[in-house]
């Protein structure tokens, strides 16, 4: 069975750093496949890699994630594999992106911080460990190397935190914050479809209270369960809680942006 690589980057397509990290896999691992799963996060956009990676995550379980948004790249900040309780690999800088994709699989298992001569490879370029480090240690894990050979095992209370905060609930409230606007306008929140079964969130009329705006919105399984123009809430192809509008877009509706803060609760 082939080993998928799911490499998320804030690379674009307009250069060569995502056909060179293609490369160093192929080249050390040429039985491995690699899905592009995202390539055009905003630069340096740490909460957006993050989001995608998670829904990533959540899509394809089986697989190594690479991700690779990296403003600290070369700057001291640590390379890591991460290996969660449900299985999945996770490859990336320790700044906090890889973090919510292992809320999505069970949480942390281990922690290495990969050493590039493990990998028998070239010294690392200051500016592109993604092709001199964390390709390279994908492919390794693609080919069956066991995660504890890539680098040293470290505690997970020594990560960076996540770019934005996990969802909890008190008294059948919800306190989230928005992760994310996709291109249609739909405001992504920090409650994955677990997170709404397990706070107690019935799939019903919810009602979501922002900073300057409150909303009232059914519960539906797609778009079209409203008429045009309204609003909807659902989990969508990404697997976070979703406030959208029928053709149209909630957060330019609304005046709703990444990181503003949330209070969800079924409608009585």
């Amino acid at each position: 069975m082939q080993a998928i690589i799911c490499f998320t980057s804030d690379f674009g397509m307009g250069d060569t750093w995502v056909g060179m990290c293609h490369a160093v896999i192929y080249r050390a691992c040429p039985q491995a496949r690699v899905v592009d799963l995202a390539h055009d996060v905003p630069p340096y956009d740490i909460r957006k890699a993050a989001a995608v990676a998670a829904s990533g995550v959540w899509q394809l379980p089986e697989a190594i994630h690479l991700v690779v948004v990296d403003p600290g790249v070369g700057g001291g900040r640590r390379d890591l594999c991460i290996v969660t309780s449900g299985g999945t690999v996770l490859v990336g800088p320790d700044n906090g992106v890889l973090i919510p994709a292992t809320w999505r699989a069970g949480g942390i298992s281990e922690v290495f911080v990969i050493d590039p001569e493990a990998l028998t490879f070239r010294s690392p370029l200051a500016t592109f460990h993604a092709r001199d480090v964390l390709a390279p240690a994908a492919a390794a894990l693609a080919c069956g190397v066991d995660p504890a050979v890539v680098g040293l095992p470290v505690e997970p209370d020594s990560l960076a935190g996540a770019p934005f905060a996990r969802a909890d609930t008190s008294n059948g409230i919800v306190s989230a914050e928005v992760v994310d606007v996709d291109r249609f306008g739909s405001v992504r929140l920090a409650v994955s479809a677990h997170d709404l079964d397990q706070m107690g969130l019935r799939r019903a009329t919810l009602e979501m209270r922002f900073e300057h705006v409150a909303i009232v919105a059914p519960f539906g399984a797609t778009f079209s369960d409203v008429p045009e123009g309204d609003p909807v809430a659902l989990i969508d192809s990404s697997g976070w809680l979703t406030l959208a509008i029928r053709m149209g877009s909630a957060a330019e509706r609304y005046g709703i942006e990444p990181g503003h803060h949330v209070l969800v609760e079924q409608q009585t």
